[in-house]
């Protein structure tokens, strides 16, 4: 089935690496057959991953963009989802990281992307919620020693 990418002006998207720019008015682009695709706007920074999951996030995001990285990534990505889940306690929460660890096996990290996304919400509420939590401080032990990181669109 096609996947039809709806795009604003000026709307970045990245397909398999490529970054393609929309135009000064709306576009429609159909993908016919799978691909690693990313918009712009999900893209998360290196400088912005700096909690757990979002260094999660990011480490799978530089699969999407760049294949060495997918090629040498997956245990370092599996280390860092399996401390996540013991590290959360919710059910749904949990559910969503065993999702995002499934899309990573089938090799389709948008997915993987999407089902982390409402985890990093959460996990910004709980640091919000925590006036002695640093962002940076649990960051540490979540580093993807000898991982490459492409910064995106």
């Amino acid at each position: 089935m096609a996947l039809k990418l709806r795009l604003k002006p000026c709307e970045r998207v990245v397909i398999n690496g490529c970054v393609v720019q929309n135009e000064n008015r709306r576009y429609t682009l159909t993908i016919s057959n799978f691909a690693q695709i990313i918009r712009g706007s999900d893209i998360l920074q290196e400088e912005d991953a700096v909690t757990p999951v979002r260094r999660a996030y990011f480490l799978i995001q530089s699969m999407l963009l760049d294949p060495e990285v997918a090629a040498t990534g997956s245990g370092a990505v599996a280390a860092m989802m399996a401390q996540l889940y013991t590290a959360f306690a919710r059910p749904d929460i949990q559910d969503r990281i065993a999702r995002a660890m499934g899309h990573i096996g089938e090799r389709d990290y948008y997915k993987a992307l999407s089902a982390l996304r409402p985890v990093m919400e959460y996990e910004g509420t709980l640091l919000a919620a925590s006036p002695s939590a640093s962002p940076s401080a649990p960051a540490a032990s979540f580093q993807a020693d000898g991982i490459g990181h492409h910064a995106g669109g």
